[in-house]
């Protein structure tokens, strides 16, 4: 896949058959319009493309860059067309017209509730007048419409089922393992503290997980939050890898949390807090299934 800021984009003779969106997460939705770029660009002979911005204002991503280029690639775009939210958020519909006239855009699919340009103004009616132009209903799951709106208030709320179910995949994130206190290794659980590629906001508690290492997962007890038992301020996210002895020190693991078992909690003692991830670990050996 052919990648460009841009102001470094020539007009393109073949054609392209364009997305216009932040496609942040990737999810089912995203999936429906870039399915449809890719069908308009085989039925007309022209380049599968999206119109896409690296970085953007909002809580927080739920992909990094790095992953929403490889399913751009994966998902049959060819040419990936990029800028910051800020560099073209002053411009008038007209402009932003103009720019796609230039590079030689003959297709946009976009969602039903697509608008641009300055404070918004631009309509898919406007870009009617100028393009061909396939507009994508929005994908409905329990009486919901799926974007990433909703999927960022199930982080934050520790819904991770729902979350799956708008990706239409299984939600990961990366995390780089640093040294930590020891106090896991202490009572038996020794656990991998992670350092987050891309910023998360996910509900503090204890999930089953999956750890994938390598080309290897194994289950795993993922904890979010600041370790209430030993009276830690610091807000950690660790996990303990089942059945795994590694020393992986300053190594990239993926996360893919599968469901939220309990809260974090203030224990009496360490005693009662072994107690409870025995059996927390317990339960996700025998619930957690595999997610592919």
């Amino acid at each position: 896949m052919e990648i460009k800021h841009f102001s470094d984009v020539d007009i393109v003779g073949k054609g392209l058959s364009i997305g216009i969106g932040k496609f942040d997460g990737f999810h089912i939705g995203h999936k429906k319009i870039i399915e449809e770029i890719v069908k308009k660009s085989k039925s007309k002979r022209i380049i599968p493309t999206v119109f896409t911005f690296k970085n953007f204002p909002v809580e927080f991503y739920l992909t990094s860059w790095e992953e929403k280029l490889t399913f751009f690639e994966k998902n049959g775009i060819e040419f990936c067309i990029w800028c910051d939210y800020e560099e073209i958020s002053f411009w008038q519909p007209f402009e932003f017209i103009e720019y796609l006239k230039c590079i030689n855009v003959q297709s946009i699919v976009v969602g039903n509730d697509f608008r641009f340009g300055s404070h918004r103004k631009g309509t898919i009616d406007d870009l009617k007048k100028e393009f061909e132009v396939d507009i994508i209903k929005p994908v409905i799951i329990d009486s919901q419409i799926v974007n990433s709106t909703k999927i960022r208030e199930y982080l934050k709320n520790g819904d991770i089922e729902n979350v799956n179910k708008f990706l239409g995949r299984t939600f990961s994130f990366k995390g780089k393992v640093i040294t930590g206190n020891s106090k896991g290794k202490d009572i038996g659980f020794p656990t991998a503290n992670l350092y987050l590629l891309n910023n998360l906001i996910i509900k503090d508690g204890v999930y089953g997980c999956w750890v994938k290492y390598g080309d290897e997962f194994y289950k795993g007890a993922l904890s979010i939050g600041n370790c209430p038992t030993f009276d830690n301020s610091e807000h950690k996210i660790e996990v303990y890898i089942i059945g795994f002895d590694k020393i992986i020190y300053g190594e990239i693991i993926e996360i893919l949390p599968m469901t939220r078992i309990r809260e974090q909690k203030k224990f009496k003692n360490i005693d009662e807090l072994k107690e409870a991830i025995k059996k927390d670990v317990e339960e996700i050996n025998e619930n957690l299934t595999y997610p592919f």
